[in-house]
């Protein structure tokens, strides 16, 4: 996915969000309508590459009694509000956002051969009474209906370049006028063809933002090795907001091979446990550690998986928060695992001591060094090993009993999600804020001149897991991804 259209999207995504309320379906439920029974979605061409759906209910941008306290931050969101339109080449004038959208949104990608970038459709619903006008602000009155409009703003970004106003009161607006003219067509046609993403809505109908593409953002797993190219596949992506936080959801389908929103139940089960969340949590097998996950581990991870020979099948758990790491793995009763014949800890004095059902080891190291004629102590960092239960660990720090019952239990609970017939199973979990910081959006120079000052997002988690069990010729895979807006 191109990250000027991720850009885009999560802009306008933004600007919803920031300027609507969701209503309670328990309130409203005669105004609420499914995604997919949204009257917008016949206008949408077939083969398109990529296609974002908005459904938000209701506008709101900041009430009364948050109106004083909250007035600058007012005053930012009017401003990232007209920056994007102005963008668009949309200009409301005097107009108020909330008096002319009427709730219904698509943006949609198409490949453009001829040109080195794609083409962009947007159509949206606008209240009743409005017209053109009062979205191009233009010095001539435009009234026309059912006819295709040039967007010519001299000395002034115009993304879009046509606009159109249908009978029943949709704005449609793009880059090529041929766009514009295949979504006339394929509405005409509507009641003879069927939604190129249908069945993918299937499970995701009381969303109310949702991204249909081929491919995922920054994906860990995602590459050729392990994705072939395969146009039946789709990516749906749903976009909600918590306070400050932007949450992104996505989930591989594909309904020929019987991959729907159902299969993801039991690969996304969480935890019961809150305590001590680490700032990276990973767990996977052994033998498909090092082609996806090796720049999340430190040096002394690395060297560990470099000597460690057990079964290729192991299971390992790597927790890490700040300095302090952690590996977890399954005892092999019949291959007994010999920590001091590592490398890393030849000449490290070992001490162990045992506590109920429970083995405890530190390996560590003291020498002297002499340096310009100075005798110097040199402390090596300790490493500690513990045999508990079923489970092996190796840490650079002790840890009690709590936190080790704490760990055991998170081990087996993420083996458990694991289905018994799949070969392959991946988890990683990452909370460190400040491990992928997003300033703002490089891709979009001449957008970034205008919000850098006033818009900044950072990427606070991110979650990706991937499984795939016999006989299925693909994984599936769900990526969560929380943008801290500020």
């Amino acid at each position: 996915m191109k990250l000027r259209v991720v850009a885009i999207i999560l802009l306008l995504t933004l600007l919803l969000f920031f300027g609507f309320k969701k209503v309670a379906a328990n309130k409203n439920k005669e105004q609420s309508t499914n995604i997919e029974q949204l009257n917008i979605l016949k206008y949408i061409p077939k083969n398109n590459k990529l296609l974002f759906i908005s459904n938000l209910d209701g506008f709101h941008i900041v009430n009364n009694n948050e109106k004083d306290k909250k007035s600058t931050s007012q005053d930012n969101f009017v401003l990232i509000q007209d920056t994007i339109l102005d963008y668009f080449g949309i200009d409301l004038g005097n107009n108020k956002l909330e008096d002319i959208y009427n709730n219904e949104l698509i943006i949609s990608l198409f490949e453009n051969n001829k040109k080195l970038k794609d083409d962009v459709l947007i159509i949206f619903k606008i209240k009743p009474e409005k017209t053109i006008d009062d979205l191009l602000n233009l010095p001539n009155k435009i009234d026309q209906i059912d006819e295709i409009i040039s967007i010519n703003r001299e000395n002034k970004i115009n993304f879009l370049n046509y606009i159109y106003r249908t009978e029943d009161n949709y704005i449609i607006a793009s880059s090529d006028k041929k766009l514009i003219k295949n979504s006339i067509n394929s509405s005409n046609n509507s009641k003879e063809k069927k939604f190129q993403y249908e069945e993918e809505l299937f499970g995701l109908k009381n969303e109310k933002n949702i991204l249909f593409t081929n491919k995922f953002w920054e994906s860990i797993f995602f590459d050729k090795e392990i994705f072939t190219e395969n146009k039946e596949d789709v990516i749906a992506t749903t976009f909600d907001l918590n306070n400050k936080y932007l949450i992104l959801k996505s989930y591989l389908l594909n309904n020929k091979k019987n991959i729907d929103i159902l299969s993801y139940d039991q690969l996304i089960n969480q935890e019961n446990t809150n305590e001590n969340n680490p700032e990276i949590s990973i767990f996977s097998d052994i033998k498909n550690f090092e082609k996806y996950l090796k720049p999340l581990i430190n040096d002394f991870e690395l060297n560990f998986f470099e000597e460690f020979n057990q079964n290729d099948n192991q299971n390992i758990l790597i927790l890490n928060s700040n300095k302090d790491w952690l590996i977890a793995f399954e005892k092999n009763n019949e291959d007994q695992f010999d920590l001091s014949a590592f490398k890393k800890l030849k000449d490290f004095n070992k001490y162990t001591l045992k506590q109920n059902e429970d083995i405890y080891s530190i390996y560590s190291k003291d020498i002297l060094e002499e340096k310009d004629d100075v005798i110097k102590q040199l402390t090596y960092e300790n490493i500690y090993s513990i045999e508990s239960g079923g489970l092996h660990i190796i840490s650079n720090h002790l840890i009690d009993g709590k936190k080790l019952e704490t760990i055991s239990k998170k081990f087996f609970n993420l083996k458990s999600n694991k289905d018994k017939s799949a070969f392959l199973y991946s988890k990683v979990d990452i909370k460190n804020g400040n491990s992928n910081k997003i300033d703002y959006f490089f891709n979009l120079q001449d957008l970034n001149f205008l919000i850098k000052n006033i818009l900044k997002i950072s990427n606070e988690e991110s979650l990706e897991i991937i499984s795939q069990s016999i006989p299925e010729k693909n994984p599936i895979l769900y990526k969560e991804t929380i943008l801290k807006i500020l």
